[in-house]
């Protein structure tokens, strides 16, 4: 399955990859994709709170914590979306780490979105 992102030519999820991260473990792969996929509602409304309170320090620290979660799961352009906003959010520029982050929002929408049966 490799449903692109808009996010360049990245799958939203790449299941090959996650069974490189989990070992050739399918049952694995899917249970961790799982998690990650109940936790980034959580995730991004910290993250919100954060950039709502133009707290860009923990922002990026933020985007960097959920993307290291996020790399076992094969999730390319959540990941690629994640890494950029830690990037914008520690240079500073609140404009562009919103847009970083509408990224983001819209990555976990499409992963939300889906169907991994």
């Amino acid at each position: 399955m490799s449903s692109t992102s808009p996010f360049g030519n990245l799958p939203v999820w790449d299941q090959q990859a996650a069974m490189v991260s989990t070992g050739g473990d399918p049952d694995l792969a899917r249970s961790l994709l799982a998690g990650l996929v109940v936790q980034l509602p959580g995730d991004l409304a910290v993250m919100r709170r954060f950039a709502a309170s133009a707290d860009l320090a923990q922002l990026a620290e933020k985007a960097h914590k959920t993307r290291g979660g996020a790399l076992y799961c094969g999730v390319p352009a959540l990941v690629a979306a994640l890494g950029r906003l830690d990037q914008d959010a520690r240079s500073g520029d609140a404009a562009l780490a919103a847009e970083a982050l509408a990224r983001v929002a819209d990555e976990i929408r499409r992963l939300r979105e889906l169907d991994l049966s």
